[in-house]
Order: structure tokens, then sequence, then C-alpha cells
């Protein structure tokens, strides 16, 4: 269940979708509802909430339209560092910026839903499953351009661990070969990832 201060987790999400939906250009937001339906479904085939999936989907991109500025301020108030990749390209700071408008504005107290926003764009070596669903369904959602049918069925048919694999190697690939930094946090949640299959 949803450790959120309303009684009623289809209310907060409603409230959600409509923030969501004012702000973002429509093709981010059916994006984002993409991602919810994908996180719900992968919850329920792996036991876990499924609206806690389909609201960490709905929101993990809500503050993505957000200025820069304004992301900085956002997301600072998280009390974690910034990266230097965040301070170089800030837009990179709404997965963070949207964690804290979740919990202060709508408030939202669970920890896993949090993290799972929090951490999408980069991953993170700690992410529970929640935060592993949200993370991959961000990735290969089907409206999402440059993954191949093929190749998005081939992760669906993997367990957790292993969908979470295969999107952190074709991520860390595909931001190799264009000569663009990987994160840190990407590359420790993929060393972790290999340690544990080891």
């Amino acid at each position: 269940m949803l450790s959120i201060k309303t009684a009623d987790p289809s209310t907060l999400i409603s409230r959600i979708d409509s923030y969501a939906s004012s702000v973002l250009a429509p093709l981010r937001y059916e994006h984002s509802l993409r991602v919810a339906e994908m996180s719900r479904d992968l919850c329920l085939r792996f036991g876990l909430p499924p609206e806690s999936g389909f609201l960490a989907g709905l929101a993990h991109d809500m503050c993505k339209s957000g200025k820069e500025q304004w992301l900085l301020e956002i997301a600072s108030s998280d009390n974690l560092p910034l990266s230097a990749i965040e301070a170089d390209k800030p837009s990179l700071l709404h997965g963070r910026a949207a964690a804290v408008l979740l919990e202060r504005d709508f408030g939202v107290a669970d920890r896993s839903i949090l993290e799972a926003v929090r951490h999408h764009t980069f991953g993170h070596p700690e992410l529970d499953a929640l935060g592993m669903i949200v993370f991959v369904a961000d990735k290969i959602e089907p409206g999402r351009s440059g993954v191949s049918p093929d190749f998005r069925d081939i992760i669906l048919r993997s367990d957790l661990l292993g969908m979470v694999r295969l999107v952190l190697e074709d991520n860390i690939r595909y931001l190799t070969l264009r000569g663009k930094n990987v994160s840190p946090t990407t590359l420790a949640m993929f060393a972790n990832l290999q340690g544990r299959a080891s």
C-alpha cells in the first residue's frame, strides 16, 4: 500500500495526472503514461503493488519541462551532492526535482516511490525492485525510439535483474559510442549487478 498522507491512492494519482498533463508537452505526457502502464504491469508480474508502479511511472518526468534554475533550486533541497554531469546539464535533475515535489506538494512518503522517481535517469546501485522497474520501463516503453521490438521482447523475457542488466549495457554502449560521459552512478549500478550475477 502507498505510504501517503491521503487515504485514497486513486485521488493522489488523479492529482499527479492533472499536474503532469498541465505542465508537460503532449508527447512527454504520453511517454509518462506508457511508463506508468508498463511499470504497473511489471509490478503485477513481480509481486509489487501495481498502484505504486503506476504512480511512480506517471510522476517520473513531471519536472521535465522545468527551467534549469528552477530544477537546480528544487533538486538541491534533497541535500544530495550535485554530480558533474548534472551541473553540466541541469535538465538531468528532473527526476530529483520530481521526487522533491512528490514529497513536498503531493504528500508522498513512500521511500521506494520517491527513490524510483529520483533515480530513474541514471539508476542507482541501491535501487529496490520498484526503482528497477521504473528505470527499465522508462528506457523501453513501446513509444521509446531506438529500441527495436525484438530487443524489447528479449528484455521483457528476462527476470528483473536481467532486464536491468540489458538496459544498462545498452545505455552504456549508446553513450560510449557517441563520446558522451556515463554517470558514475550508472556504472556503479552496473558493477553492482555484475557482482550479484557472479
